[in-house]
């Protein structure tokens, strides 16, 4: 069973991404081969990163019960995820930027699909730089993306785009599970 986890970007109170996640939650009913779990950033205050090290080298010294570590096991057991977030000044928010960078192994070879929403762009800009952001984690971002304005519908159309953008982060989260388990990309990952 594949694992996705799903990333709530937003920490701001009368967010539109709890609507949003809601019904890409229900895009996943049909597939009862995956485990969808929810992460909102609200619920995970990670604090900025001060360590004196990269995050590489700070994940070995975090403390058994400290935040970051429990961040770590999440996203390590994880095969793959959506970043679900808005566009704030043509880019993401803070909290998922010190969320990405606060670890690193943990995202290395596991696809991302991203789905954003805004007002002009639809959120466009902010997963332009996200894509930047999951390369250099060693992520693989899939291209097909949802961009939802705020005055959108949940119509056909989006669940069109919704489902081939699932379907292509599903079939990249199989290739990635199993080539994590060979010995050559395996040593990349320890």
């Amino acid at each position: 069973m594949l694992k996705i986890g799903m990333i709530l970007a937003s920490s701001r109170q009368g967010r539109n991404g709890e609507l949003i996640a809601e019904w890409l939650t229900g895009q996943f009913k049909s597939r009862p081969d995956v485990q969808l779990k929810l992460i909102d950033l609200r619920e995970w205050a990670l604090p900025a990163y001060e360590h004196e090290t990269g995050p590489r080298i700070a994940e070995l010294a975090f403390k058994d019960h400290s935040l970051e570590k429990n961040w770590y096991q999440l996203i390590r057991n994880l095969d793959a995820f959506i970043i679900l977030t808005p566009e704030y000044n043509h880019g993401y928010p803070g909290s998922l930027k010190n969320a990405l960078d606060c670890i690193y192994t943990p995202w290395n070879y596991k696809p991302v699909a991203f789905v954003s929403y805004g007002f002009s762009a639809s959120g466009a800009r902010a997963i332009e730089q996200l894509r930047l952001v999951s390369i250099e984690l060693r992520m693989i971002p899939i291209r097909d993306e949802l961009n939802i304005s705020l005055n959108f519908s949940f119509d056909g159309s989006l669940a069109k785009r919704a489902i081939t953008m699932i379907d292509e982060l599903l079939w990249m989260a199989e290739i990635m599970n199993s080539a994590r388990r060979e010995p050559q990309l395996k040593s990349l990952v320890s």
